[in-house]
C-alpha cells in the first residue's frame, strides 16, 4: 500500500452490532410472547374462560329466548283483548235485547192489570195467554204471594227472581267471559314487559362481560365475571317462572 493511500473502512463490526441487536429484539418478542402464553394458559385463566364461554352462551340462548316470548306475548295480549272487545259487544246486545223484552213483558203485564182491575175478565185471560213464557212463570209465582193482600209481595212479576230472560242470561255470561279474556290481556301484557326487562338484565351481564377483557388485573376480571354470572343466572331464573303464551 502506498503511503499516500487511505486504509478502507471496515464494515464489519458495524454489521456484527446490527445482528446483535436484532437477535436481541426477538429474542425479547419470544420471551413477552412465551410470558403471553403463560400467563392466558395458567389454570385459573383457563377457568375463567371456561366460565366467560358458558355464561356467554347461556345469555345469547336466554336473550333470544326472552325476546320470542315477549315478542309471541304481545301478540297474544292483541288477541285476547280483541276477543275481549268482541265479547263485550255481545253482551251489550243481548242485554239490550234482555231490556226490550221486559219492556214489553211490562207492557203486557200493565194491560192485564188494567183489565183485571176493570172487571174484564176475558180481556185479562187473553192477555195472559200472550204472556212470555219468562213472564208467565214469573207472574204464577208471584200470583202466589196473593200480591193483592200481601202489601210485602213484589210490585211486579218482573221483580222476582223467577223472572230471568235468557238474553239476560247471556248478557251476564258473556260479560263474565269478556273480563275473563280481559284479566288474561292484562296478565300477558304484564309479562311480556317482564321478558323485556329479562332481556335488559342480559344485555347488562353481556357489557361486563365484554368489558372485563379490557381489565389487566386478573382478579377485577374475575369479580366483574362472578357479578355478570350471577346477573344472568338470575334474569334466567326470574325468567323460567314468568308465564308463557302457552300458558294463557
Amino acid at each position: 500500500m502506498a503511503a499516500g493511500d487511505t486504509p478502507p473502512t471496515s464494515t464489519v463490526e458495524p454489521d456484527t452490532a446490527q445482528r446483535h441487536t436484532a437477535q436481541e429484539d426477538t429474542a425479547q418478542r419470544d420471551e413477552e410472547a412465551t410470558g403471553e402464553e403463560q400467563v392466558a394458559n395458567s389454570p385459573r385463566e383457563r377457568a375463567l374462560e371456561l366460565v366467560i364461554t358458558i355464561v356467554l352462551s347461556l345469555s345469547a340462548l336466554l336473550t333470544a329466548w326472552c325476546a320470542y316470548q315477549s315478542t309471541g306475548l304481545s301478540g297474544e295480549q292483541n288477541r285476547l283483548d280483541s276477543r275481549a272487545s268482541v265479547l263485550q259487544l255481545q253482551a251489550f246486545r243481548a242485554e239490550q235485547r234482555a231490556t226490550q223484552q221486559a219492556q214489553a213483558d211490562l207492557g203486557a203485564f200493565d194491560r192485564w192489570l188494567e183489565a183485571s182491575s176493570d172487571g174484564n175478565t176475558a180481556r185479562a185471560n187473553f192477555t195472559e195467554q200472550r204472556f212470555s213464557a219468562e213472564l208467565d212463570t214469573a207472574f204464577r209465582a208471584w200470583l202466589a204471594l196473593n200480591p193483592l193482600a200481601d202489601p210485602d209481595a213484589p210490585g211486579s212479576p218482573l221483580e222476582m227472581t223467577e223472572y230471568v230472560t235468557p238474553d239476560e242470561t247471556a248478557s251476564v255470561r258473556l260479560e263474565a267471559e269478556a273480563q275473563r279474556y280481559e284479566a288474561a290481556a292484562e296478565v300477558a301484557d304484564g309479562a311480556a314487559g317482564d321478558y323485556v326487562l329479562a332481556v335488559v338484565l342480559l344485555a347488562a351481564g353481556l357489557f361486563l362481560l365484554g368489558i372485563q377483557s379490557r381489565i389487566g388485573v386478573f382478579e377485577l376480571r374475575a369479580g366483574m365475571v362472578v357479578v355478570a354470572t350471577i346477573i344472568v343466572v338470575g334474569a334466567a331464573v326470574w325468567a323460567f317462572r314468568l308465564p308463557t303464551g302457552a300458558g294463557l
